[in-house]
């Protein structure tokens, strides 16, 4: 059994935190969604790392990052990979593994900068057929004005709990397939009080992208490979819009899984991630109508 290479902390881009795990002719960037961090990559990164140098990048306001997030926060998030990428002395074109608002960024990146895009994989990502609904709900100034009453009522150790036991529920098809200590990387850097509110702000600047990026048609203009993953029971980004989508090749959707599959079934998401990383895109038609049975490939719950 091949032995992972070790992992390499980084601080060498102002008040952004990153690691380097593997020294391979190919460099693979990834990026978390919204409200996680760079941990969430722990199953993914020492197997992907054996062939790969992996770069994996706290995004600002996330994770142990120190940098204030900027707006437009996608744009500001591409210029982050940018400086990371320098800083590694990284020239040649990388390829970009992003989860849920991770995948916007690298469909970004991959548009703005196609010279340093090779391939591209974009898991659970939002915003293909409208901004979904239930980020608009959680999200707004009503949210963030109960939220902030609540917490000082209950304070906020009780609303990292809270947000721990929503992520197991989202994350996973099955929140008892959730690793403790993978809880326990998403809900630590949230012990900084008031870390928990400052996420509607964020996100409201993310919600303001989604609506102006057209990402369905910056998708289907990229021109760097482009796989799709999604899960099929993920309910903030329903594997139902691939059918809405005008981007041609490859498309997975994993069975049972929720909306992050690197830490619901990271043997799964590997198994179609590591082929086309070496290949490029493969030849696949459009993803098929989801079966009725829930469970199977294609299928989703409502939203």
């Amino acid at each position: 059994m091949t032995t992972p290479p070790p992992t390499r902390e980084r601080s060498r881009v102002d008040g952004v935190h990153y690691t380097v795990t593997g020294d391979g002719p190919r460099t693979v960037v990834l990026l978390h969604g919204f409200s996680d961090n760079l941990t969430t990559w722990g199953r993914i990164v020492p197997p992907l790392a054996v062939t790969n140098r992996v770069v994996a990048i706290d995004l600002p306001g996330f994770g142990r990052s120190t940098r204030c997030w900027q707006a437009p926060l996608v744009e500001s998030y591409v210029d982050v990979i940018g400086e990371v990428l320098d800083a590694e002395g990284i020239d040649g074109p990388v390829s970009l593994i992003g989860n849920s608002m991770g995948a916007v960024v690298s469909t970004v990146f991959a548009a703005r900068r196609p010279e340093r895009t090779e391939r591209v994989v974009l898991i659970d990502m939002p915003g293909l057929h409208g901004v979904p609904r239930l980020w608009r709900l959680g999200l707004s100034r009503p949210a963030e004005l109960g939220l902030r009453t609540a917490l000082r009522i209950v304070g906020d150790a009780p609303a990292r709990i809270g947000l721990g036991w929503a992520y197991s529920r989202i994350a996973c098809g099955d929140p008892r397939r959730l690793d403790p200590l993978v809880r326990s990387g998403f809900a630590d850097p949230f012990a900084v009080k008031g870390s928990v509110p400052a996420l509607l702000p964020l996100g409201r600047a993310l919600l303001r992208d989604l609506a102006t990026l057209g990402l369905d048609d910056v998708v289907g203009s990229l021109a760097a490979p482009v796989l799709l993953v999604f899960g099929s029971r993920d309910v903030l980004t329903p594997a139902r819009v691939l059918r809405r989508t005008g981007r041609a090749g490859g498309a997975v959707v994993l069975p049972g899984c929720g909306h992050c599959p690197q830490i619901d079934q990271p043997e799964a998401l590997l198994s179609a991630v590591a082929p086309f990383l070496v290949a490029g895109a493969p030849e696949a038609p459009e993803a098929p109508e989801p079966p009725a049975a829930p469970g199977r490939v294609g299928t989703s719950p409502a939203a």
